[in-house]
């Protein structure tokens, strides 16, 4: 459990590579026109570690949209996950807590953020935990998010944006998670943040090198990760593949997601190519 922090990050960042590294890859074949193309995104990441692969830019630009798993820059997006992350009547999870781990949790809370437990505490474990993990993890103050590039590559290309998901579904995700075990690996992260900042800084070095086997190893070695992976991946995959499938029959797209959900037998790249497409990286 000790690795959970620094995984909550990346959990929609591993992918499969089939036997070759690349985050870019071509989707085509059963009756497309023209090809659409899929991406695997790390969610934060410190500017000097940011990069895309050659030829990512003129993909997109081929495309007619862009699709992300939430549109991040719509506003009423961002107002539904701001009132998802707060508890049910503002409760303060402080009185879930120890005094030890209440003490903790305000200094580190103070000292990262700038505000302490009785502000922070309304909202949820696992809000509280995402919001940490940037702070704790990564050596900058303000991370790139390669949503975001996209985002503003698409504004410049006047290439409109759609989501996989609405912002009610995926803050559902994370309620799967029960309320105590949310708490135990709030509590957790900030106890082991050294080691997790440790593995964030590995994890990031594999990623530049588009060692995205050697990246998905990460998500296997981590046992209590396999509770997760289910609802976390698998189930959203599932779901997203007859989404995908009718956007891309209908108009060349530019698909960026979490790379996680691009690896294994539930993959993306493994269900869209049951469906009949050709998935190919782009070298």
């Amino acid at each position: 459990m000790k690795k959970l922090l620094a995984l909550t990050l990346f959990v929609f960042l591993i992918s499969l590579s089939y036997g070759q590294n690349s985050l870019l890859w071509e989707i085509s074949g059963n009756g497309l026109e023209k090809p659409s193309y899929l991406f695997g995104t790390i969610h934060v990441i410190c500017p000097d570690d940011f990069f895309m692969p050659e030829q990512t830019s003129e993909k997109l630009n081929s495309c007619e949209q862009l699709m992300l798993e939430m549109d991040i820059t719509d506003p009423t997006v961002l107002q539904t996950v701001q009132q998802g992350m707060m508890n049910p009547q503002m409760k303060n999870i402080k009185s879930d807590l120890s005094e030890e781990d209440q003490e903790l949790l305000n200094k580190v809370l103070t000292q990262t953020l700038g505000v302490g437990i009785d502000q922070l505490g309304i909202l949820k474990p696992w809000a509280l935990s995402t919001m940490l993990s940037v702070k704790l993890a990564l050596n900058c103050e303000q991370p790139a998010q390669y949503e975001m590039e996209f985002s503003k590559m698409a504004g410049e290309a006047k290439l409109p944006v759609v989501s996989l998901e609405t912002a009610t579904e995926q803050i559902a995700i994370f309620e799967n998670i029960p309320y105590e075990k949310q708490l135990e690996l709030l509590m957790d992260g900030i106890i082991n943040k050294d080691e997790d900042k440790a593995l964030f800084v590995e994890m990031v070095a594999v990623y530049k090198k588009q060692d995205i086997n050697a990246l998905y190893q990460y998500i296997l070695e981590e046992g209590e990760m396999e509770d997760f992976s289910e609802f976390l991946l698998d189930n959203r995959n599932v779901k997203w593949v007859p989404v995908i499938a009718k956007t891309i029959n209908a108009k060349p797209s530019f698909i960026a997601v979490g790379a996680g959900h691009l690896a294994g037998e539930n993959g993306l790249i493994k269900l869209l190519r049951k469906e009949g497409y050709k998935v190919e990286p782009v070298q």
